[in-house]
C-alpha cells in the first residue's frame, strides 16, 4: 500500500484498495479542467489494472452545486442498464465524494487522426447519441436530478437560469466579460425558438473530445456533468462547439446531422442548432467570467484564462452566423502596436522568465503533468509581458470606439463599459443587436491578439456548416 499524496483526500488510496482488492501502485494526476486522476492497481506490475479517480472537493463540503460528481454519477448510473455507451462507475464514496470509474479504453482526440476515421467514428457517434434522445426520459428516474422543462422558454434557457441562479449573489467583476455575457444573454431572450415538441436527456456537452473511441467505434460518452433533460436540438448545438475547438468534421457537419436525423426520427432545425450553439458558448461565457478571477493555485490556470477569451470570440461567431452579420477582420491596431512596441522597456523582465522558463526549467521535468504546467506558466509570463507592453494603449483604442459607437465621450474605459452595458440590457431591436454585436465581435478578436499565448491552443477555430 503506497500512502495518499498529499493533494489527496485522506482514506482515499484505503478505499481504492478496498474496493479493488489490490494494492494501489501507482497515482498519477490527470490534465483536465475537473480533478481527476489514473489510478493503477495490482499484486505487481505486470498485474496492473487502470482504473480513472473523480474527485468533487466542494461537493464533500455540501457545496457541490447544480452539476456537482454526485449528480453526474447518479445520470451515469441511470444509463447503465441502457445501450447508450457511457463509462461504468465502479463505486461512490459518499462522504469524501470520489467516484471511481472504468478506465475506458480508446482515444478521445479525434481531431488528430486522419479524416476517413474521423468520419466513421463521427458516424458512429451519432448513431450513439441517436440512441440516447431516443430513450424516455421518464423512464431513467432522474426526476431528482434533472428538472423538467414546462415552456419553450424554460427549455431554450435553463441552463442559463441555473448559472444565474448560481452566482445570483455576486456582482459581476468588472470586467470585459460582463459585456460579452450580457449581450449573448439577452441576444437569446429574444430570440428563444417558439416550438416546444421534444424533450430528451441531453448530455450537455456532447461531441469531439467527450466521447471515447476504438478504431471505428464509439466505447463511451464521458463528461456528463451538464446532462439534463432539454432540446435534441441544443445537442446539435453542443455538437458545433465541441467540433469548432476539436475539429473533426472536415468543416462540415450536415452529413452527421442528416444521419442523426434519419436513425433518431427527430427532425433536424438549423436555426435551432445555431440558437443553441450561441447558448452553449454563453454559458461558458458566463461561468468562465466568475471562476476565472477565484481560481486557486492548483487550478488550470492558463487554460481557464485562455478558454474564457475563445468563448466570448465563439459566441460573438455564432451570433453573428445566426443573423447572417459578417464577420470582422480583427487583430491588434496598428497605432497600438506602434504604441507598445516604442514601450518595450516594461517586458523586459518578462521576457527574462519566460527564457528562463522555456531554456531551464522546462527541459528540467520529467513528470508529464508537471511539465504541462510549465508549459502553462510560461505561456501566462508571456502574455504579461505582451499586456504590459500592449494593454494600457489597447485599453485607450476601446474607450475610443465604444464613444464613437455611443455618440458620446467617456473619462476612462469603465465607465464607458458601463454606459454600453446599459444599453445591452435594453437591447431589443435587430439594429441595436448588429450595432453592438459589430463592435464586441470585433473587440474579440482583438482580444485573442492580446492573449495569444493563452488562447493558442485552439487558435484559427471556424464553426462548421450545417445547412
Amino acid at each position: 500500500m503506497i500512502n495518499d499524496p498529499v493533494e489527496l483526500p485522506a482514506g482515499t488510496v484505503a478505499w481504492i484498495e478496498s474496493i479493488t482488492a489490490e494494492s494501489v501502485l501507482t497515482l498519477r494526476r490527470h490534465v483536465a479542467r475537473r480533478e481527476a486522476w489514473v489510478v493503477e492497481t495490482g499484486s505487481d506490475s505486470m498485474s496492473k489494472q487502470s482504473y480513472f479517480l473523480r474527485i468533487d472537493r466542494a461537493g464533500a463540503k455540501g457545496h457541490g452545486g447544480p452539476w456537482s460528481l454526485l449528480r453526474e454519477t447518479k445520470i451515469i448510473q441511470a444509463l447503465a442498464a441502457t445501450d447508450v455507451p457511457a463509462q461504468k462507475i465502479i463505486a461512490w464514496h459518499d462522504e469524501l465524494h470520489l467516484a471511481l470509474q472504468e478506465m475506458v479504453v480508446g482515444d478521445s482526440e479525434l481531431d488528430q487522426f486522419e479524416r476517413p476515421q474521423q468520419h466513421a467514428v463521427m458516424m458512429n457517434f451519432m448513431a450513439a447519441l441517436a440512441d440516447l434522445h431516443r430513450l424516455d426520459p421518464h423512464t431513467l428516474n432522474l426526476s431528482e436530478y434533472c428538472l423538467w422543462p414546462e415552456s419553450a422558454e424554460q427549455q431554450a434557457l435553463s441552463e442559463v437560469y441555473v448559472i444565474e441562479g448560481l452566482w445570483r449573489s455576486i456582482p459581476a467583476p468588472p470586467t470585459v466579460g460582463r459585456l460579452f455575457s450580457a449581450f449573448g444573454r439577452r441576444w437569446l431572450e429574444n430570440h428563444v425558438p417558439q416550438e416546444y415538441q421534444h424533450t430528451v436527456l441531453v448530455q450537455g456537452d456532447t461531441g469531439p473530445a467527450n466521447f471515447m473511441f476504438d478504431d471505428e467505434r464509439i466505447t463511451a460518452s464521458v463528461d456528463w456533468e451538464l446532462a439534463h433533460f432539454g432540446d435534441p436540438m441544443e445537442d446539435l448545438g453542443n455538437i458545433v462547439v465541441r467540433d469548432y475547438f476539436y475539429p473533426s468534421s472536415g468543416g462540415n457537419l450536415q452529413p452527421y446531422f442528416a444521419h442523426y436525423e434519419q436513425l433518431s426520427g427527430i427532425v433536424f432545425e438549423a436555426d435551432k442548432v445555431k440558437y443553441y450553439t450561441v447558448q452553449q458558448l454563453l454559458r461558458s461565457v458566463m461561468s468562465l467570467m466568475y471562476t476565472v478571477r477565484t481560481l486557486k493555485w492548483n487550478d488550470e490556470v492558463a487554460m481557464n484564462l485562455g478558454y474564457e477569451i475563445n468563448c466570448q470570440r465563439g459566441m460573438c461567431d455564432a451570433i453573428a452566423r445566426a443573423m447572417n452579420f459578417p464577420f470582422p477582420s480583427e487583430s491588434m491596431p496598428e497605432s497600438v502596436v506602434k504604441l507598445g512596441n516604442d514601450d518595450q522597456e516594461s517586458g523586459i523582465v518578462f521576457s527574462l522568465i519566460e527564457q528562463q522558463l522555456q531554456r531551464q526549467v522546462y527541459p528540467a521535468q520529467s513528470d508529464s503533468f508537471i511539465a504541462h504546467r510549465v508549459e502553462h506558466i510560461n505561456a501566462m509570463v508571456e502574455f504579461l509581458r505582451r499586456k504590459a507592453c500592449y494593454g494600457c494603449h489597447l485599453d485607450e483604442y476601446e474607450q475610443n470606439e465604444i464613444a464613437v459607437m455611443m455618440g458620446s465621450s467617456f473619462d476612462d474605459l469603465p465607465s464607458a463599459e458601463d454606459a454600453l452595458l446599459a444599453r445591452i440590457e435594453s437591447m431589443d431591436s435587430i439594429a441595436d443587436e448588429q450595432l453592438i454585436l459589430k463592435y464586441l465581435h470585433a473587440r474579440a478578436y482583438r482580444l485573442e491578439d492580446l492573449m495569444e499565448p493563452l488562447v493558442r491552443p485552439f487558435a484559427n477555430r471556424f464553426l462548421a456548416k450545417v445547412d
